[in-house]
């Protein structure tokens, strides 16, 4: 029974199934209708570990969320991606996640995750009501005309599933949320407010060159003067997290004053550091090189390719 005795909406009526497995109300919640190909399941970040390996090993693309911020992504496997994630400190923020996929398991790509990926980081951002979160700029894929349009089906089901499983960033009835949460990493500690020095000689002694592992920025650095130095060439991921210190952003600005930064041709979302750059500690260059409330953890041993032995 509808409490409305009118109907003036120029969509069809649709009806969506919540599905609660696990019983909690804010637990796991299945959410999707029997006209349509696509279920968005929404569960707290605790819960991703338990997930299950036969059923979550699949091409999804994902929301992470607190009231005020979003990270959209897609992957071919959303229980290896949301592992990850969940162990990353810069995704601490996320509160709940929210997992587009097939309701059948063959019902949903690759392809599909990375064009949902792309529309729903446009719409969120047009939308206004959250800050959204970049990684890497989602991909813009040439598609023909014909299976664009299926992928558009995709989106508007996707944005009706997702609001009915509770997520805010795309339609809301609230006001924007956009800077509303409280940050708890702005005290600066005395070892994070030391100075830099900008186009020191950079010679790492043999073995000590490490390199970043965040996305797919390319970085390399070592130990060096009870501090850590990053190598001329490392690339500096333009954006900065919201979860920052606000000397970050002073780092930044000391960079771009001393013409530390060059543009990198065809790409906008880092640049190239000029001259190498001495920082009072691992964790602080980790910090101004990727823009992101990150540790030294990020600094590991280069993955070079090991010689293999073939027996003849």
């Amino acid at each position: 029974m509808t409490l409305f005795s009118a109907n003036d909406s120029v969509q069809p009526a649709c009806t969506t199934n919540v599905h609660r497995p696990m019983g909690d109300i804010a637990g796991l919640r299945e959410v999707h209708d029997d006209a349509g190909r696509l279920t968005v399941s929404a569960f707290p970040v605790a819960m991703v570990k338990e997930l299950s390996p036969a059923r979550a090993s699949v091409p999804a693309c994902y929301v992470l969320a607190n009231h005020a911020m979003v990270r959209i992504g897609e992957t071919g496997n959303a229980l290896r991606r949301l592992s990850t994630h969940a162990a990353d400190p810069t995704m601490a923020f996320a509160r709940e996640i929210y997992v587009i996929s097939g309701y059948q398991r063959a019902w949903f790509d690759k392809t599909a995750a990375i064009y949902l990926q792309y529309r729903l980081t446009d719409i969120a951002e047009q939308a206004g009501l959250v800050d959204v979160i970049k990684g890497v700029n989602p991909q813009v894929l040439e598609l023909p005309s014909h299976k664009r349009a299926s992928l558009d089906h995709f989106v508007e089901h996707g944005e009706r599933l997702l609001f009915d499983a509770g997520c805010r960033a795309f339609r809301s009835n609230f006001a924007s949320q956009r800077g509303t949460v409280i940050e708890t990493e702005t005290i600066i500690s005395p070892d994070e407010d030391g100075p830099m020095e900008i186009g020191v000689s950079a010679t790492p002694s043999i073995g000590s060159e490490l390199e970043l592992a965040y996305v797919d920025l390319w970085a390399r650095g070592y130990p060096a003067q009870n501090g850590f130095v990053v190598m001329a060439g490392s690339e500096i991921r333009t954006a900065v997290n919201p979860s920052v210190n606000p000397i970050l952003h002073t780092r930044r600005a000391e960079l771009a004053a001393a013409q530390a930064l060059t543009p990198i041709p065809g790409v906008q979302d880092r640049q190239r550091l000029r001259v190498a750059v001495w920082f009072p500690s691992a964790a602080i260059a980790a910090k101004t090189v990727t823009g992101a409330h990150v540790d030294s953890s990020k600094w590991q041993a280069p993955r070079y390719p090991q010689p293999m032995l073939i027996a003849v």
